[in-house]
């Protein structure tokens, strides 16, 4: 296939030579406000079209959609690709949906994205959790247990799919074929969120992505690691255990019946800019990455915790004093820098295609700043670990809904929570419908607010309370 193509750009681009005027929806007819930024915010507006000439319909697409989704496919593997505007939430849920039935049994990775959650709730579905542990040394979550899946399989044989992450939010990578072996075996579909990993693949020393090792169904947020506008993510499908004409009858349903052609165009130059330019600009950006650890190996008081078989576009950093990862993430913004996240001990940094020299230059020089600095931070680092709820090994969890309450934090204990609770950044569930509040949870939760982290789910009026079910 010609991937110098870009067929949905290209259309706009003459769209946009042969437009006089416009008498359609949007509203801004190409032209914005001319007195804010026109340079930043009036040129997108005039690719911002709708389904007029021959533009295409992402949801019935028979022209330059279906000629970029082809394209798309055909680069990542798949048999068949969709283009998301509603992120990769739209597509986990658009999978499990088209997946699963009310009641039947999912068996979910327990750290999976709260869209995951939302999806299973959304189909009524009943949850066995994969269970993760903690390495003790990084603070980081470890591999899943392919022999867990095996079992739990084995007690609950009419599974209808399997869900996990690959990437995690830190780089971890699970071992995907392993995982694809076991499923198949069972004669069922793994569903595996990439969200952090479109760039996978593409360079000999990436790993593997999902689809190289097998998986039925993947969903991608390509604007997180590539070069495609935010909210911009695809979802493929590489089985023929599920129907793509399911997938698409979801999206229909999920999605916006307006969809962003700003996006969807961002996806069409993503993948063209992948093909093309992909493997020079990863080796380029590998190579100032080695530099920049060793020179972040230099340092005395602050170092990278890096995990075996990691994505080396994450990079994760923490300090050997007791302060906080927020500490030093506000205190890099400070400086101009922002960071992809911070939890209680991590800052994390994500490196895309975008990533330049030059960036990295001014990032060691304001780490090492921050290593001369650190040891005069407030000591502000909890020793906290995330409580899981006590339930026996394959146990069915099923979310509930229910007239609900609001009650303080504190005098939740022993409460069935009514909405998930979700640190966020990384928006990984600590507490999901239908399970109770501990003692431990209570206190982890008032631990992360204390070190400046945010918790969705917990409403903040004057003090913190939460919703439970009556």
């Amino acid at each position: 296939m010609n991937h110098h193509k870009a067929p949905l750009w290209e259309a706009l681009l003459q769209h946009h030579k042969n437009e006089v005027d416009r008498f359609h929806v949007p509203g801004h007819k190409g032209r914005g406000f001319a007195e804010i930024h026109p340079d930043l915010y009036t040129d997108i507006l005039k690719i911002d079209q709708t389904e007029v000439g021959a533009l295409d319909d992402l949801h019935a697409p028979d022209g330059v959609i279906e000629d970029a989704q082809i394209l798309a496919a055909d680069a990542f593997g798949a048999d068949h690709t969709f283009f998301l505007v509603g992120g990769t939430t739209a597509g986990n849920l658009a999978a499990i949906l088209a997946v699963c039935s009310s009641n039947d049994i999912i068996i979910v990775q327990r750290n999976s994205h709260q869209s995951i959650y939302h999806a299973c709730l959304i189909a009524e579905v009943r949850m066995v959790f994969l269970e993760s542990t903690v390495d003790p040394e990084t603070n980081l979550e470890k591999k899943l247990d392919i022999q867990q899946l095996e079992e739990l399989l084995n007690q609950f044989p009419t599974t209808k799919a399997v869900v996990i992450t690959s990437p995690d939010y830190y780089g971890q990578i699970q071992p995907v074929a392993e995982f694809v072996k076991c499923c198949h075996r069972h004669h069922i579909p793994l569903l595996v969120d990439e969200a952090h990993g479109a760039h996978l693949g593409f360079h000999p020393a990436l790993p593997l992505s999902a689809l190289q090792q097998g998986a039925d169904i993947v969903t991608q947020s390509t604007h997180k690691m590539l070069c495609s506008m935010t909210m911009s993510s695809m979802l493929h499908i590489h089985t023929d255990k599920i129907d793509p004409v399911s997938i698409q009858r979801w999206l229909r349903l999920i999605e916006s019946s307006s969809p962003s052609y700003p996006l969807m165009a961002s996806l069409d130059l993503a993948r063209r800019d992948l093909v093309i330019n992909g493997p020079q600009k990863m080796n380029d950006i590998l190579k100032w990455l080695t530099k920049f650890r060793a020179q972040v190996k230099q340092l005395s008081t602050i170092y990278e915790v890096y995990q075996i078989d990691q994505d080396p576009f994450k990079f994760t950093l923490a300090s050997i004093y007791p302060v906080s990862g927020y500490q030093i993430a506000n205190w890099l913004e400070q400086k101009g820098i922002y960071t992809e996240m911070a939890d209680h001990c991590h800052v994390l940094f994500a490196f895309g295609l975008g990533t330049q020299e030059n960036a990295l230059t001014q990032l060691i020089d304001t780490l090492i700043d921050l290593d001369r600095e650190v040891v005069n931070f407030t000591h502000t680092r909890l020793d906290i670990k995330v409580p899981l709820p006590d339930k026996e090994h394959g146990h069915v969890v099923k979310l509930q809904r229910g007239s609900q309450e609001l009650l303080p934090l504190d005098e939740a204990e022993g409460r069935v929570a009514a909405e998930l609770i979700v640190p966020y950044p990384p928006g990984v569930p600590v507490l999901v419908p239908g399970e109770k509040y501990t003692q431990s949870l209570i206190q982890y939760l008032c631990a992360v607010h204390q070190m400046g982290g945010k918790v969705r789910g917990i409403v903040h009026d004057h003090t913190l309370k939460v919703y439970v079910l009556k």
